[in-house]
């Protein structure tokens, strides 16, 4: 498979690592809590569990394995200084919902290359939702 050019409106989605959160959302009238819930949500990532007799070891652990999107805007050489692209980061969770802020990034071109090419650490393995009847 060739490789994909770095070129305004390129799009690069690759796999990417998601894990299972839990936060609270708690309405307060002053010192009164009004209302509360829990909210179940996905961050990108993975969580390092130890392994091994001491632990020494550790393996990468997700919940679930989602896409993180990569939109160039444009890439510009500045003279003697090494080529920089201009980029947008979108994260598609397990479920197919979009989210993330369209910020305008930058980072050099092999920066870029590495992290177009996916999660960054050493490979991750995805747990099963245990289900519960």
């Amino acid at each position: 498979m060739a490789e994909q050019a770095i070129e305004a409106g390129a799009v690069f989605k690759v796999p990417y690592p998601f894990m299972r959160i839990e936060y609270d959302l708690t309405e307060w009238n002053g010192e009164d809590a009004l209302a509360s819930s829990i909210v179940k949500s996905w961050k990108p990532g993975c969580e390092y569990v130890p392994r091994g007799p001491y632990g020494e070891d550790s393996e990468g652990v997700c919940d679930g394995e989602g896409w993180m999107v990569l939109t160039v805007v444009e890439v510009f050489k500045p003279g003697k200084y090494p080529a920089r692209v201009f980029f947008t980061r979108q994260w598609v969770d397990p479920e197919g919902r979009t989210f993330g802020k369209n910020n305008l990034r930058i980072m050099t071109l092999p920066a870029f290359k590495r992290r177009a090419a996916g999660w960054f650490a050493e490979p991750y393995t995805v747990q099963q939702e245990e289900v519960t009847s």
